[in-house]
């Protein structure tokens, strides 16, 4: 656990976050262009941009970058200049074959008809394909996905910073938004390499997807031993070499080598298979709501297989179907690996708290509320100056700014706090709830009699408030610091050696996120109990009862907790300390007595 959280730590921390940030935010940005760019062409903002010249065609394996034409439509571009069906067409620019460039583009391909070959010249219009109904929900349902999947990659990186598996989740979403319709302008510029690589790149990011389930056993289950690492970097390896393969044959009109070809597919299957069997694993070695969330990622895997299985068959086997059941099978594939596998992974998200987004939708809510007010009030005492007030004073209205600016800043904090209190006693009332609970049970704890009761009265309560987290609750006694309650059975029974998490927390004098440091303590938050600058105790609390983290307010909740029972703790104690004083004295004052009685009576 240790080695795992210093490699997070690490990889985040330092020039190497800031990397891996600009990678992410490009990411993003990527697949925000790509998202554009297929509305754009299918008319979703303005008129639609889909170029077509009017042919339908298969490739032709035995003639890289040719193609046989199967289909002609009518009032197109091909048909007037007087390709048929059977003929063999080479575009001179091959990304035009993969790419729909906007009506008024000049096409210039090389027409094989009957053993003559001739150049031509075509211009591209905006055709709309034969099935147009089916293809315009086609494109509907793939833009919606990938906005879906765009929005939900773009949070989890951002709740889930510092996380490895909220990074390959993140980046595997944003990677699955494919499509490769970048704006043309950026594909037809001298600079044409460079957006194809950074589309690569941005489709290798889907490979997350796959790594998502083994780095999540890794973090939350149990380590992988070094041969599984190895055997995961070669898969991922080769995944990865495919799909540069496949997508500069489509990019640059060149073959794969047919053995090639069928042992990417292999290897790329055989990836998500890898995928499948580390959320099995991750299911039966583990229990409660983890074994919910893998759970629900074996179901994502398992359609995402599918969906691999049936592009394969579909890109295998373009000359074996009819066009309606090519349409149908485009159709299918689309449905599990755009639509099926996000929505999957969005429940695991959203319900079982793979990631926990709900501080920042707090967050987001209270202050856009907040902000709505402030701009509002500001805008009203605006409005106020120019209809409500004299025009002598409307003259002055830069003194009038500026106060009603001294106004806003004074009233930051009210305002702030009031807002937060009403927007989550609104939204977020089951918060409020938990965590008054606990405030009233440390309100309670100077009036317990007995250490050992509050004690476990206190494991208990944190142990509720984490939604039957696991809890062990030490105090040092005798210089040890020894498990005196608590719900943990496998945490350990004593610590005596000091450390350096214990030295952080006596200088810190804060709770410990354990995430964030190289050390042997179980868990993800250490709650010190200090007496004087002495670590008198400390609570050490394993994830929420759903597989979540603690929000940063529970954090500071739970340490406030944890240092005022702390204090009732030692107070008890020192009572019992000086009870037991006072009866040591009685009895040595009574003993005293005695021995004074009989030594008179030996001297009498």
């Amino acid at each position: 656990m240790g080695q795992t959280q210093a490699a997070r730590s690490t990889l985040f921390d330092g020039w190497r976050g800031a990397v891996v940030a600009a990678f992410c935010l490009a990411m993003v940005a990527v697949g925000a262009a790509e998202i554009f760019a297929s509305a754009e062409r299918y008319g979703l903002l303005g008129e639609a941009q889909v170029g077509r010249i009017g042919v339908g065609y298969h490739i032709e394996d035995q003639s890289p970058g040719w193609v046989v034409i199967d289909r002609i439509d009518r009032g197109g571009s091909a048909q007037r200049a007087g390709i048929g069906v059977g003929d063999a067409m080479r575009f001179a620019d091959p990304l035009i074959r993969s790419s729909n460039p906007p009506p008024g583009t000049s096409v210039d391909l090389t027409l094989r008809h009957a053993g003559h070959v001739r150049s031509l010249r075509l211009q591209v219009e905006a055709l709309m394909p034969t099935d147009q109904q089916f293809w315009l929900r086609v494109w509907l349902t793939a833009i919606g996905g990938n906005v879906f999947a765009l929005l939900l990659g773009a949070l989890v990186l951002w709740r889930g910073w510092g996380s490895l598996p909220a990074l390959a989740l993140g980046l595997g979403l944003i990677g699955g938004i494919t499509g490769d319709t970048l704006p043309w302008w950026m594909l037809a510029s001298p600079a044409r390499p460079v957006w194809l690589t950074v589309i690569m790149i941005c489709d290798l990011c889907q490979i997350g997807l796959m790594l998502f389930p083994i780095v999540l056993y890794h973090t939350h289950v149990a380590a992988l031993r070094r041969g599984w690492w190895f055997a995961i970097v070669i898969v991922t390896g080769l995944s990865s070499l495919n799909a540069v393969l496949l997508s500069s044959e489509q990019w640059f009109a060149w073959s794969v080598w047919p053995p090639l070809r069928i042992a990417g597919t292999a290897v790329m299957v055989s990836a998500v298979v890898l995928a499948c069997w580390w959320s099995w694993r991750g299911r039966c070695d583990s229990y409660g709501a983890e074994r919910s969330r893998f759970s629900i990622l074996l179901l994502a895997c398992g359609l995402f297989l599918a969906g691999a299985l049936i592009w394969v068959v579909e890109t295998e086997g373009t000359n074996q179907f009819s066009p309606r059941a090519q349409q149908l099978l485009g159709a299918t594939n689309l449905l599990l690996l755009q639509i099926a596998v996000p929505l999957a992974l969005a429940y695991a998200v959203l319900r079982h708290r793979v990631i926990d987004l709900g501080f920042a939708l707090n967050r987001t809510v209270v202050y856009a509320t907040f902000s709505a007010i402030l701009l509002g009030s500001f805008g009203l005492i605006e409005w106020g100056v120019e209809h409500l007030l004299p025009e002598e004073l409307v003259k002055a209205s830069a003194w009038v700014d500026a106060g009603a600016a001294v106004l806003v800043y004074l009233a930051f904090h009210r305002v702030h706090d009031a807002v937060e209190q009403r927007v989550e006693h609104l939204f977020f009332h089951r918060w409020q709830a938990n965590e008054d609970a606990l405030r009233r049970f440390v309100a309670s704890a100077a009036h317990f009699e007995e250490t050992g009761a509050l004690a476990r009265a206190f494991a208990d309560e944190l142990s509720r408030f984490g939604g039957k987290a696991r809890v062990a609750l030490y105090r040092r006694t005798d210089g040890v610091l020894d498990r005196e309650a608590g719900t943990w059975d496998k945490a350990p029974r004593h610590f005596r050696d000091d450390n350096a998490a214990f030295a952080l927390m006596r200088a810190e004098r804060a709770p410990l996120d354990l995430t964030d440091i190289a050390t042997d303590l179980p868990g993800v938050l250490a709650l010190p109990m200090l007496d004087h600058g002495v670590l008198a105790g400390l609570v050490l609390l394993d994830l929420k009862g759903n597989g979540a983290l603690y929000r940063p307010d529970e954090v500071a909740l739970l340490g406030r907790a944890a240092h005022d029972v702390g204090l009732a703790l030692a107070a008890l104690h020192a009572g019992r300390i000086e009870t037991e004083n006072r009866l040591l004295k009685a009895q040595l004052s009574r003993l005293t007595g005695i021995i004074g009685d009989r030594l008179e009576r030996v001297g009498a």
